[in-house]
């Protein structure tokens, strides 16, 4: 967008000089003093866009690497979680076969 700005105005200004009867010479200054506000402005759109996609980029990787940390320690919360749960219902069971009774209570459900 800014380059077909630029070249539009380039373009626009090589037009009105070269009217004027101007020759190659004050064609080219005309066109480099005419520009230049515009070429400047173009040049630092273009890296401010530039450093703010880098930016983005940089923020979304972060954000993806603390969601990464958060999902993996939900995991292991819920690994444990169902860990102690199966323990504890394992220990019940063999608490009742040694005492003779019947052990009737389903094993805990895993959920992921």
């Amino acid at each position: 967008m800014f380059v077909s700005l630029f070249l539009a105005g380039m373009g626009l200004v090589a037009v009105r000089t070269f009217g004027e009867g101007g020759s190659l010479i004050d064609i080219t200054i005309g066109v480099w003093s005419d520009t230049a506000p515009l070429t400047i402005t173009a040049a630092a759109a273009a890296l401010a866009l530039t450093e703010i996609g880098r930016s983005i980029v940089v923020i979304a990787r972060r954000l993806e690497e603390g969601l990464e940390r958060v999902r993996r320690q939900r995991r292991q919360e819920g690994l444990a979680k169902a860990d102690k749960a199966w323990r504890s219902w394992n220990e019940r069971r063999i608490e009742a076969e040694a005492h003779g009774e019947v052990f009737t209570e389903p094993p805990p459900e895993f959920s992921d």
